[in-house]
């Protein structure tokens, strides 16, 4: 089951990538004379798309997740999307991290595994 929630996870994060990279080419304004226009350039957006995919496979699979696991298990594993994010935007962004920003990951880390030997 561990193997489910990981996954699950990984899928939530590479939507959330996805879903950057399609946001950095749209001007989105959701005012209401520019909504459906707004809306439209979202669905045509094929990573913002894709991203959403992601998503909606990794929400099955935790559905399933939890049909086998309790919550108070399975939920702090979500809490890994942070640390998949910050590697996925070192290296598809290019973005500056922060001693802090470590700092705090390493201590979700420590947090993951203290949970995960319950």
């Amino acid at each position: 089951m561990l193997g489910q929630i990981i996954i699950s996870v990984i899928l939530g994060a590479f939507g959330q990538i996805l879903v950057k990279i399609g946001a950095k080419n749209l001007e989105l304004d959701f005012a209401p004379e520019h909504l459906l226009r707004s809306l439209g350039a979202i669905m045509q957006n094929f990573p913002v798309m894709s991203g959403l995919f992601f998503y909606g496979v990794s929400f099955i699979l935790w559905i399933k997740v939890l049909t086998k696991t309790e919550l108070s298990y399975a939920y702090p594993f979500v809490s890994l999307g942070y640390i998949f994010i910050m590697a996925f935007s070192v290296m598809v962004f290019k973005e500056n991290i922060s001693f802090y920003r470590v700092l705090g990951t390493v201590l979700v880390i420590a947090g993951v595994i203290f949970i995960s030997r319950s």
